[in-house]
Formats: structure tokens, sequence, C-alpha cells
């Protein structure tokens, strides 16, 4: 099974705004595994084509500093689109409340007219409820509150996609699974 451990850092929470693509994905984090093994890891970050429809606070959270991207980032283009998803092609997203990350990736693509049919989706919050029996399953409360988790490089996300293949690996232990 092919399983692509995903996280995005964005501009805001609003992945549309008035039927239009609104906020967007700043950083971009994969990690492939297929048979149980690490087979691809990838993280990017991306220079905001809309940077006015910014939140500040989901910019801080995201740890945007223009000077990183200015330096750092790269522009979005249907090459790179094209390769993410050969990439997630026949495999299952994975991602804690993974529908946000999605829906961001669904905007992106929709603002180059790229098709392309999404994967199926496994939200590490049911993992991590099903695991700990948690209340709350905000990633930082988790981080908080299991042994060998930690905050250290939070809302980043390779650290994001990271935590989700350790959660991911906790319910296969939970269930006995290799």
């Amino acid at each position: 099974m092919k399983l692509i451990f995903l996280d995005t850092e964005t501009t805001g929470l609003n992945a549309w705004k008035y039927g239009k693509p609104h906020h967007e994905i700043t950083e971009l984090a994969l990690i492939v595994h297929e048979d149980g093994k690490e087979v691809y890891r990838g993280s990017w970050k991306f220079v905001p084509r809309r940077i006015e429809t910014a939140d500040p606070v989901a910019l801080d959270i995201g740890g945007f500093n223009l000077d990183v991207w200015e330096r750092d980032a790269i522009e979005w283009s249907p090459k790179f689109i094209s390769g993410l998803c050969s990439i997630m092609d026949g495999g299952v997203v994975v991602g804690h409340n993974v529908k946000f990350d999605t829906g961001f990736l669904k905007a992106l693509f929709s603002d180059f007219n790229m098709k392309f049919r999404f994967p199926p989706e496994l939200d590490t919050k049911a993992l991590a409820r099903m695991v700990w029996g948690f209340d709350s399953l905000k990633m930082d409360f988790i981080r908080e509150n299991v042994d060998g988790m930690t905050s250290d490089g939070a809302h980043r996300a390779l650290k994001d996609a990271e935590d989700c293949v350790f959660i991911y690996k906790q319910f296969q232990q939970m269930m006995g699974a290799s």
C-alpha cells in the first residue's frame, strides 16, 4: 500500500472565497511510504501569488518569513503540479485534518486548470483518538501529551508530516500490524 503523508502551511484558513481560490499554500511536505518503507520525501516553500489576501496570524503560525521565502521559495508551475499528481496517484493521502490540506491542493489545481482525481484520505485525528483516546485532537495537544513527540519545529510542513507518520505507526502498533 502507498501512503502519502502530507502537510501544508497556508496564508489563511480559506482555500476558497466567493467560489474562487483565496488563501494559498506557502509550504508543502510529502513523505511517501510503500509497503511500510519510506520511498520519497519532499518539502518546498512556495511564493504566494496572492500575498494581499494573507492573514498575518496564519503567516506567523506557519513560520512565513519574507526574507527566507524570497531566498528559498519556488513558483508553482504546471510541471511541478503534474509531478505532484504522479507522486500522489494510486495512494492514500494521510494527514492531520487532511481535508484542510487537500482542499488547498484542490484550489491550487483549479487555479492551474489541472484535472486530478484525488486519492482516498485517512485522517490521523481519527487514528490519534483510537490510540490515545484524547478528547482534544489538536496536533499541539497530542505533541504535549505523547511520549516521543515534541513541539520543536511545529507548524512547519515537514515536521507536521513527520508527526503524522508517528501517529500512523503508533496506530499500527496498537493494531498489531507491521
